[in-house]
This record gives structure tokens, sequence and C-alpha cells, in this order.
């Protein structure tokens, strides 16, 4: 168990890659599983109404199928179980780094500009930087398991965020998380 949180420290760190994670399919069903737990936790904490659990399966299912696409695209779809485990235990790692600030946050995006409070401002200034640390090991992963230069992978990872909040808008505002 430790070694896997040090994996995904060293990963987040930029020191390994998703070629260091085990190859366990079980494993991998596993993270699935913690990560819709997480987010329904989240969701209780926060008292949001709607269906969590079946936005938190259609994300996931996207992310996973978006990723064994890319991965048939360049024909390494041996890979696609390390670099699932890989890019679903970075997520949940900055899910709960980023868990303080929606909470202090409230939970709930201002539906308009001049809707946000100066503390949700500031909020979002603090956050800023987990979210860009968030891309950057995104696209450090997704160039190590597509076998791509550094700004190919973050062209990917930008787009793959532009995706998620598209997803998110046609489920009506629950943006995916997983």
């Amino acid at each position: 168990m430790y070694q896997l949180l040090y994996l995904l420290r060293d990963v987040i760190q930029l020191r390994r890659g998703p070629q260091d994670a085990p190859h366990s399919p079980g494993l991998l069903v596993a993270l699935c599983a913690a990560s819709l737990v997480l987010q329904l936790a989240i969701a209780r904490l926060l008292k949001v109404d709607g269906e969590t659990l079946g936005a938190g399966i259609l994300a996931l299912a996207f992310n996973l199928g978006l990723l064994y696409l890319l991965l048939s695209v360049r024909k390494l779809t041996n890979r696609f179980v390390q670099a699932a485990f890989t890019l679903l235990g970075v997520a949940i790692v900055f899910q709960l780094l980023s868990l303080p600030i929606v909470l202090l946050t409230g939970g709930h995006p201002p539906t308009a500009a001049d809707h946000l409070t100066p503390a949700q401002a500031l909020l979002g200034i603090v956050a800023l930087p987990i979210v860009i640390w968030k891309l950057i090991v995104d696209a450090h992963v997704l160039r190590h398991s597509l076998d791509l230069p550094f700004v190919s992978g973050l062209a990917i990872a930008v787009c793959w965020i532009i995706a998620e909040l598209i997803l998110g808008a046609a489920l009506g505002g629950a943006a995916p998380t997983a």
C-alpha cells in the first residue's frame, strides 16, 4: 500500500511515470471504486442534489474510454492498465488536495461572474496552482503512456479538460471529476 502511495507521490513530482505502476487489473478496478466512493463522499459533504453516482460512472467511463482510444490510435493498448491506474490515482490525490478549497467555497460555483464573492475569487486564485500542476502531471503521464513529446502530452491534457467540461455541461453542470 505504501509503495503505491510513494509511486503516486513520485509521479506527482514528475520523478516516475506510468511505466512504474503495477500492471494489475484488479487494482485498477479497486481504484475505480475508490474514486466513485470519494466522489459520493464529497457530494454528500457538499450536500449536492442529483445523480452523483451516475455522473461519476459516466465520467469514469468517459475518461477510461478516451484513454483507451488514444492508446489504440498509437497501438499501445498494452499500457492501458498502468496508464489508467496512474491517471486515476493522480486525479484522486488532486481531488483530496483541492477538497479544502472546494469546501471553503461552498462547493457551488457562481452562475455568473458578477455573483462571485471576493472570498471565492481569492480561493480561485489559490486553487489555480493546483489546477496547473495537475495539468502538468497529466501531460507527464500522457507523454510517457503515448510515447509523445511533453508539448503533445500537454496539448492532449488541455483538450481532455475541455472535453470533460463539455461533458459536464451536457450533464447539466455537474462537471466530471474522475
